[in-house]
């Protein structure tokens, strides 16, 4: 390592410039406390790229000189060590001088570094030209390499009153300051080489092998991307067979035996289908006679039923004129009685009469129903038979509230036709709950039409959704049913899957699930079977025949009241007379031609009303025969409609025009394949091979689409390159394998390499920790404390290497050993502990040399401590810088060869005073 020989400052802290010989072993800075003698370590440490003591940094310093610019310069000794061949500062330094610099100038508000060096002693002037510039990072690396190692930088930056910190240095890292100054430095520099180079190999060959692992991986990864591609390939060459060739030519010989089974069935469907059509004119012929059949009995029924009414009328006008007749032949009766029971008992009269007014006071209330039913009944059979409506209040509002808002609608009652009446009862069980729902003609109305039925709160159905009756299924109540216009669906399906049974026990034969009813209105559904059918009926003709049948019986009802109050009117006349003292004799005597007048037209109209009543009968009787000739014609052209309607649809599907339309396209295809495709294509034995094994096109479409769906959701490869990029990986996996193993056998013998550098290390390194021991004990013994230090073995592993520490102990005034840092010393034998450890690395005989600073070394010392000190300082060779405050013994200057004297800053004064510059006379060093 080298020695400082000279320093010059220009602009640092208060110093406005001055120059200071080191060319001195032990250098002593002295001065007040704050008179700078930390600021000239700090300065030479600036210097030296290192950091400055404390919190401090060369910024500091150059700031509060006030200049722009600052200047250290140092001169330091280049020359070779004794036993050595290579000066510190080596190549291409071969001066015995060498001149470090460092620049600091403020940039942009910041201050910035510069370093130079140059051969020589050079001045400041001449730096920047002749010196070789540096940043600091490879300034720094420059000192390295002379000797100023880490360890050593971070002994030099010790800060004042801190002598002790290399006692808390590790074992291991005193180990390295030991072996860094008393080691062989080619030795760790091979050994380090070797590892390495091993280690590295290592790592190449860890990587190698990882690449290859990721190259058989990558291999693998390839292998099935080729199988991909070729799965892929043999799929689309399928895919592309199957399309272009197969398809067309099952396509061809399906269609060849298409149009022969298609031609043999439309030569059986054209004959059936001109048999069919002649049935079909023989039956439309039948139908137009029997409308015209059904228009006479109709004919002939109004004409019955007129004669029934004129019959009707005129009973009524004979029943008419024999009630006058009728009541004086009965008051003539009365006056008979009278005068027959003259002389009665007052008393008993007068209780019979109020028994039979009370009884024709009841008769009259229940005529008077009677005849109030009779008269609605008539009424709304008047309605009915000239087409009038008859709804009831609710139903008639809630339609008339729709026809306001220009909603056309129809009522379910208004579109139902029965066509047996036989089965009338079944109709009215299952459509009764039905009877007044609204059918909606336009399903836009729906919104408006819910709207009012919300507002009127109309509790029947409004159905805007309606569909046209199909054609019923054989036995289903649908059969005998007829809808005018189109209804709900629901209620197709209803009458559908009714079925019509005779009676309760025909139907409990069927199955559970299916709903029947009896020609009775007996019904049964999936709740359960109940008579459902109602009194009155409420769809087709039958309502009007009802309304009759109840107007008849009304009549028959009506009549025996008629006649009982009558008999009653003339026994309370009676009664009365006899009470009022009235004269029957009297009366029967002046009234006598008039009651036989009464008497003779009474007996001539009731011949006449029997007449007449036969004829009533017989007209009754004709309009009946009339109905049901009405109703047999129009069941038989129901039935035949049926037929017909049978007839058509077999003929639309004998005609099959569709199906002729359909082979005509056929031929023609088959004729473009007979000019399209080729000769070997069409041959017929190779084509049913193909049609064996694939049935139809259909399936060669399916296995189409299954290639498509596989193209579409899996993954494949289609690049082609993938096969030559496969057998590339496998070249490359197979030649780096072979690489591998001649790598591993070149690892070998560098391992062997490295496990020689490393023994050749442990015994260096076991030889520099005995010097080391050696030089502790000796400074041990002149400062007279015992020195123990623990020996490393010469043969060591990597890991022990590693884990390598030097050990030192100390044993004051034979207390005990402690070791460096284990809280037993006090503060000055902290001090000892550590300048000892310093000391010993500056005598080391063979590399003789360098320099440290020590800032007050002395502190905590009393006077024969400072003695030891100086007197092993003086056994070195170093070069020492120590500080130490004018208050301490005069003997802390005794091994001093130079002394440097700092002066405080004068008040008033810009700069400091320069250091001055104490010589020590060799000649009189002894006295």
């Amino acid at each position: 390592m080298f020695r400082l020989l000279e320093l010059e400052v220009v602009h640092w802290d208060f110093w406005q410039r001055f120059r200071l010989p080191l060319d001195a072993a032990i250098i002593t800075i002295v001065g007040p406390n704050g008179s700078g003698k930390t600021t000239l370590l700090d300065a030479l440490r600036t210097l030296l790229a290192l950091e400055c003591s404390r919190k401090r940094d060369y910024k500091r310093y150059v700031r509060r000189s006030g200049e722009d610019f600052c200047w250290l310069r140092g001169v330091v000794d280049n020359q070779r060590p004794q036993g050595s061949s290579r000066r510190p500062f080596g190549l291409p330094f071969q001066n015995d001088r060498i001149t470090l610099a460092c620049r600091i100038d403020r940039k942009g508000g910041d201050w910035v570094r510069k370093y130079w060096v140059a051969e020589g002693n050079v001045p400041i002037e001449a730096m920047e030209s002749q010196g070789q510039e540096f940043g600091v990072r490879d300034y720094q690396r420059l000192l390295q390499s002379a000797g100023l190692s880490p360890a050593i930088a971070r002994v030099l930056s010790l800060e004042q009153g801190q002598t002790d910190k290399l006692t808390e240095l590790a074992p291991r890292e005193l180990l390295d300051l030991v072996f860094q100054v008393f080691g062989d430095k080619e030795v760790l520099d091979r050994y380090q080489e070797a590892r390495h180079h091993q280690e590295a190999t290592a790592r190449e060959l860890n990587e190698v092998e990882r690449q290859l692992e990721m190259l058989a991986a990558s291999l693998e990864k390839h292998d099935s991307r080729v199988n991909r591609y070729l799965e892929w390939r043999r799929l689309r060459d399928e895919q592309t067979a199957l399309a272009s060739e197969v398809l067309p030519r099952l396509e061809y010989h399906l269609l060849q035996r298409e149009v022969q089974s298609a031609r043999r069935v439309l030569t059986v469907q054209r004959r059936e289908w001109r048999e069919l059509r002649a049935a079909k004119h023989m039956l439309g012929e039948r139908i137009a006679a029997q409308r015209r059949l059904i228009e006479e009995a109709r004919a002939t029924k109004l004409a019955a039923e007129a004669l029934e009414q004129a019959r009707y009328e005129e009973l009524n006008e004979i029943n008419r004129a024999l009630g006058k007749y009728q009541a004086l032949v009965e008051q003539h009766d009365t006056l008979l009685a009278q005068a027959a029971q003259a002389g009665g008992d007052p008393s008993t009269d007068q209780a019979a009469l109020e028994q039979l007014e009370d009884e024709r006071d009841r008769l009259r209330l229940q005529a008077a129903t009677l005849r109030q039913e009779q008269a609605a009944t008539a009424e709304l059979l008047e309605n009915l038979a000239a087409g009038r409506r008859t709804d009831p209040a609710d139903v008639a509002a809630f339609r008339l509230a729709l026809s306001s808002a220009d909603i056309d609608h129809d009522l379910l009652t208004d579109l139902v036709e029965i066509i047996d009446p036989a089965w009338q009862a079944a109709v009215e069980a299952v459509l009764a709950p039905f009877a007044h729902i609204v059918l909606l003609a336009r399903q836009q109305d729906a919104e408006r039409a819910f709207a009012l039925g919300e507002k009127l709160r109309y509790r029947h159905y409004i159905v805007p959704e309606r569909t046209p009756a199909p054609l019923p299924t054989q036995g289903s109540l649908l059969e005998v049913v007829r809808f005018k216009k189109a209804v709900p669906e629901w209620l197709i399906r209803l009458l559908e899957r009714t079925q019509r049974v005779e009676d309760a026990a025909a139907g409990a034969k069927l199955p559970r699930a299916q709903d029947w009813v009896t020609r009775s209105g007996y019904l049964r559904e999936r709740r359960g079977a109940r008579y459902a059918a109602p009194e009155q009926a409420r769809f087709g003709q039958a309502r009007i025949e009802a309304l009759k049948n109840r107007l008849q019986a009304l009549d028959a009802a009506i009549a025996p009241l008629l006649g009982r109050l009558d008999a009653l009117g003339r026994e309370i006349a009676a009664i009365r007379g006899r009470l009022t003292g009235i004269d029957a004799g009297t009366q029967l005597a002046a009234r006598a031609a008039e009651f036989a007048e009464a008497r003779r037209q009474q007996e001539a109209l009731t011949a006449q009303r029997r007449a007449v009543g036969e004829a009533v009968h017989a007209a009754r009787e004709a309009r009946g025969r009339a109905e049901a000739t009405l109703q047999a014609h129009l069941q038989d052209q129901n039935r035949q409609e049926l037929q017909l309607a049978a007839i058509e649809r077999e003929l639309a599907q004998r005609a099959n025009s569709a199906g002729r339309k359909e082979q005509a396209d056929r031929i023609r295809r088959l004729r473009h394949l007979n000019r399209t495709l080729p000769a070997a294509w069409r041959d017929h034995s190779a084509n049913q091979v193909l049609t064996d094994k694939w049935r139809d096109t259909t399936n060669v479409r399916r296995r189409i689409e299954e290639i498509e769906a596989r193209f579409a959701t899996e993954s494949w490869e289609t690049d082609e390159s993938v096969i030559a990029l496969r057998d590339k990986i496998r070249a490359d996996y197979e030649r780096q394998s072979q690489e591998l193993a001649q790598r591993r056998r070149d690892n070998a013998m560098a391992q062997a390499q490295t496990d020689a550098a490393r023994a050749q290390y442990s015994k260096v390194l076991a030889h520099s920790v005995r010097r080391y021991g050696r030089n502790l004990r000796t400074l041990g013994e002149m400062a007279g404390i015992r020195v123990e230090y623990e020996p490393l073995g010469s043969d060591l592993s990597d890991l022990a290497l590693a884990q390598a520490g030097l050990v030192v102990k100390f044993d004051f005034d034979e207390k005990g050993l402690m070791g460096l840092n284990d809280g037993d010393a006090s503060g000055g034998q902290q001090v000892m502990k550590s300048l000892i450890l310093l000391v010993a690395l500056m005598m080391e005989e063979s590399r003789p040399g360098g320099f440290v600073f020590i800032d007050e070394p002395f502190a905590h010392l009393d006077i024969v401590n400072i003695e030891r000190v100086a007197a092993f300082l003086k056994a070195t060779r170093a070069q020492y810088l120590l500080t130490t405050p004018v208050t301490h013994n005069v003997n802390v200057y005794d091994p001093a060869m130079l002394t440097l004297v700092t002066f405080k800053k004068r008040p008033g004064e810009t700069w400091a005073p320069r250091v001055g510059v104490l010589v020590r006379d060799a000649a009189n060093d002894g006295h």
